[in-house]
């Protein structure tokens, strides 16, 4: 039990310091007796001791060692078992986590709540700064409902429930030292199966599944379904050709799409290359970089479209780069090279009735043609019509949400590998014309045709 602060301080050797709450529980406690002052613990509670200079639990302390108090060290005269009886610890000390009890500095536990929630670059960072801490015996409690299934959460919620070791036989904790707990609803003596039906009509099953079930369901309004995204998995890569990931050979009698979602390479936003087979819309290969110019980025598309042009011939390769902006650089790029050097067929989509630009190859992204590939391309995932195989590509997709009237990734994650495939989507939409199988993979089209009814006049 948790009773949550918001009134005292408690007593450090840096003075006076906020702290978040009193955790309390029934345990196993021992008596700690050092020269002129005493406490009453559990196990592994934690006491810095001078001999070591670090936080060591109550276990490992011997007699004769000098332990931190208030006025200074002092030796442990004797140590004890005392029985089961409740004992509480202060939750987040401020700054130091630690406090002073009758006299002795202790170490307090660390207590995250709705870990989930916390921003995902925020979360990672935070927990590698505390991870020293841990490592030496510091205790944390981590409480929240899932938000993802790939976050820091979800990481350490999966660890926590490995619990076996290196030969397989079962351990008390997981692999990461900590020991998982999960809560349902069903649980609540005033819940059931009624009170079940009436929440699912309210929030949905999505929220119900992460609510109560503690299902690791995406939170946020991703472009895919959470549910979904859930479902896909990610494969083996089957080779590297320098930074490029191949997850499927090309193969004779198929048509091959590669389409590059340029950048600086300055170490910002990355560039990106997505490789798919048609008419399967299998994923074949993958490539990802933020330091590479956009000169080597074509050098590396270049290299790609010749290694499936080498098994299926120079008219069965398209290529293709989004010309926004940096594709500018990309076309110039392109064109120094000579696109007779680049051994496929460079795909643009055709100029628009009325155009008065100039017309430039390529793809030019707006948020209307954004949004029309974004819904293409959920129709093929939700109806398992598009094969991803990059784990990197589905963590992606579960961070590309809702952002106004459009979609991008959620803040402080990337989505380079996602606006590629959307490139390939839109690839595919013109492609489709000219491919028949094509035709038959994309288009949508209703399971059941329904005959219509005859027209009748009545005069």
């Amino acid at each position: 039990m948790e009773v949550e602060n918001t009134r005292f301080e408690v007593l450090t050797t840096d003075g006076f310091k906020d702290f978040s709450g009193i955790t309390l529980w029934e345990k196993e406690t021992y008596r700690l007796q050092l020269e002129n002052t005493w406490v009453e613990c559990t196990s592994d509670h934690m006491f810095f001791s001078r001999d070591r200079n670090d936080w060591i639990q109550y276990q490992d302390i011997v007699i004769g060692e000098q332990i931190q108090t208030c006025n200074g060290f002092e030796k442990c005269i004797s140590k004890e078992y005392i029985g089961t009886q409740e004992v509480s610890d202060l939750v987040n000390v401020e700054d130091v986590h630690s406090f002073i009890a009758n006299d002795i500095n202790a170490h307090n536990c660390l207590y995250l709540d709705e870990f989930a929630f916390v921003r995902p670059s925020i979360a990672r960072e935070f927990w590698v700064s505390i991870s020293p801490t841990l490592s030496t015996g510091g205790k944390a409690l981590i409480t929240s409902t899932p938000n993802s299934d790939e976050d820091q959460f979800a990481t350490i919620w999966k660890q926590a429930n490995r619990c076996t070791d290196d030969w397989g036989n079962p351990t008390e904790l997981g692999i990461n030292g900590f020991r998982a707990f999960r809560s349902y609803w069903n649980e609540h003596p005033d819940r059931d199966e009624r009170w079940k039906a009436e929440e699912l009509g309210r929030i949905g099953e999505e929220r119900f599944r992460r609510e109560h079930d503690c299902d690791f369901v995406i939170a946020d309004e991703s472009l895919i379904s959470s549910l979904k995204l859930r479902e896909l998995t990610s494969s083996e890569i089957i080779n590297k050709q320098g930074q490029v990931r191949w997850y499927k050979n090309p193969e004779p009698n198929r048509v091959y799409l590669v389409a590059l979602d340029p950048s600086l390479g300055t170490g910002g936003d990355q560039s990106a290359i997505e490789v798919f087979e048609v008419p399967t819309m299998i994923q074949v290969a993958e490539w990802q970089n933020n330091r590479t110019p956009i000169q080597k980025q074509i050098g590396v598309l270049k290299e790609i479209v010749k290694t499936c042009s080498d098994v299926v011939g120079v008219n069965n390769v398209y290529y293709s780069v989004e010309n926004n902006t940096l594709g500018e650089a990309a076309l110039v790029s392109i064109s120094e090279i000579g696109e007779e050097n680049i051994p496929g067929v460079f795909l643009s989509e055709p100029a628009r009735a009325g155009q008065t630009r100039r017309y430039r190859k390529g793809f030019t992204t707006t948020n209307k043609t954004k949004i029309a590939a974004c819904a293409k391309l959920k129709n093929l995932v939700e109806t398992d019509r598009i094969r991803i195989h990059s784990s990197n590509l589905i963590s992606e997709l579960k961070s590309f949400i809702s952002h106004g009237a459009s979609f991008a990734a959620k803040y402080g994650e990337t989505d380079d590998l996602v606006l590629a495939l959307l490139l390939i989507i839109r690839m595919s939409q013109i492609l489709k014309n000219y491919h028949p199988e094509l035709e038959q993979q994309i288009t949508d089209r209703d399971d059941n045709f329904i005959e219509p009814m005859p027209f009748i006049a009545m005069f």
